[in-house]
């Protein structure tokens, strides 16, 4: 055999050592959550001393992995022969690829991304953050009569947004909406409501706006609604719902965690899997809470919508909830009566004023009344005792408010008509 020939096969063994010695033998953590700067680490040999055109690559939403152009976008902290630092993006479970001279390598194991947070640019990552939108602390919901005056559907909704003031901070409460307008973003109100039109069983859409202060760019959730199908059998109780039956609370716990960032996941048993009737979420949605790994990527987006530091266009952060059981805003609880007859607003439609009349039995009673417009900003506070007239701001615009009076012993809420 001549020189040239051994030479040549030596080079051959030498290529092949090379192929084989590039690999991934370990990944950790197992178990991540997407979109939140969480570090993966991956080990093995011959990725290269440095990424140069090599990237990572994740299994995704669309059913394929991640291309060059994403895989080049995200944080690498380090590259290495033996381990690679990569910030975790929004990704679907499955193995890891590295893509290494247009080569991929798979790993061994699976990893599972049990949460994914939402983004608009992946390094540095940049969100859309929910604000102090009603000037109250936080989100206003406005829920549609069909739901608010319907005792079952009222409960399941406060149940849901107790679940997520109580388990991530987020400052959600619910109010009835008062003036029936269109199911449309262009309201500039947050409602929750059912629709006649809706192709799917529960949808959130969201407008969003910016807002540009010399070099910096904040953007929020302008406006968001919650959507239900109105040809759903509805099953509005806990627990398993019976055979044929949607379970409205389930629905709206998936539709509610996309409002505060959440992206889908392929993860069996988590509320953010893309189906929420259908196999194979039937077999957890008898679950009436959030997963930990939802609570633990919603508490994060919280955190910062509370303490984001941009100041402009009236923008303010999102502030934490007092009490997480108060659903309903100023200590309303489920207590709430809509028009009690022992309790009385007159004149109503209004021009400059208001008698308050509350119950005789006690003439000692007392009460605060707080006037709040529909986006749940707060226009008058006041004592009230008996009979109390009280005066209504000279700028205070036409329109409908909501009266809540609250007193040691009971709560109530009233309808007010401005007409000037």
């Amino acid at each position: 055999m001549s020189n040239l020939r051994i030479i040549f096969i030596l080079f051959l063994l030498s290529l092949n050592l090379a192929i084989s010695a590039q690999k991934i033998t370990s990944i950790s953590p197992k178990q991540i959550i997407g979109g939140k700067d969480e570090l993966l680490t991956l080990k093995g040999t011959g990725f290269g001393a440095t990424r140069g055109t090599s990237y990572v690559s994740f299994f995704n939403e669309g059913n394929s992995y991640s291309d060059a152009t994403s895989g080049n976008e995200l944080n690498y902290l380090s590259w290495s022969e033996t381990e690679i630092k990569v910030a975790m993006p929004l990704a679907f479970s499955n193995k890891v690829k590295v893509v290494i001279n247009s080569k991929d390598y798979l790993s061994a194991d699976t990893l599972k991304v049990k949460a994914n947070l939402g983004y608009r640019k992946v390094y540095p990552l940049l969100y859309t953050l929910l604000t102090d939108n009603n000037k109250n602390g936080g989100v206003s919901w406005f829920v549609h009569p069909v739901y608010w005056n319907n005792p079952l559907i009222k409960q399941a909704i406060a149940d849901v947004v107790q679940e997520f003031r109580c388990k991530t901070g987020a400052n959600y409460i619910i109010e009835p909406l008062t003036k029936l307008v269109p199911l449309s973003l262009g309201e500039g109100m947050h409602i929750l409501a059912p629709d006649t039109s809706l192709g799917v069983i529960g949808y959130n859409d969201k407008l969003w706006s910016s807002c540009i202060l010399g070099a910096d760019v904040f953007y929020h959730n302008q406006t968001q609604l919650l959507r239900f199908n109105t040809k759903q059998n509805w099953y509005y109780g806990k627990g398993q719902p019976p055979a044929g039956a949607s379970k409205f609370r389930y629905v709206l716990m998936h539709e509610m965690g996309h409002s505060l960032g959440l992206g889908h996941v392929n993860e069996l048993g988590e509320s953010m899997f893309p189906t929420v009737t259908l196999l194979p979420s039937d077999k957890w949605c008898s679950r009436d809470t959030i997963t930990l790994s939802e609570a633990k990527a919603i508490s994060y987006y919280i955190a910062i919508c509370q303490n984001f530091m941009f100041r402009g266009c009236g923008i303010t952060t999102m502030k934490p909830n007092v009490d997480c059981k108060d659903v309903f805003g100023l200590s309303l609880g489920t207590q709430d009566k809509l028009n009690d007859a022992k309790v009385s607003i007159f004149p109503n439609p209004a021009q400059d004023y208001i008698y308050v009349i509350l119950p005789t039995q006690n003439t000692n009673i007392s009460a605060v009344l707080y006037l709040k417009d529909i986006h749940g900003r707060i226009h008058l506070v006041s004592n009230v005792q008996n009979e109390t007239q009280v005066l209504l701001p000279q700028d205070l615009p036409n329109g409908i408010y909501m009266a809540y009076i609250l007193s040691s012993q009971s709560q109530y809420i009233f309808k007010v008509i401005v007409q000037r």
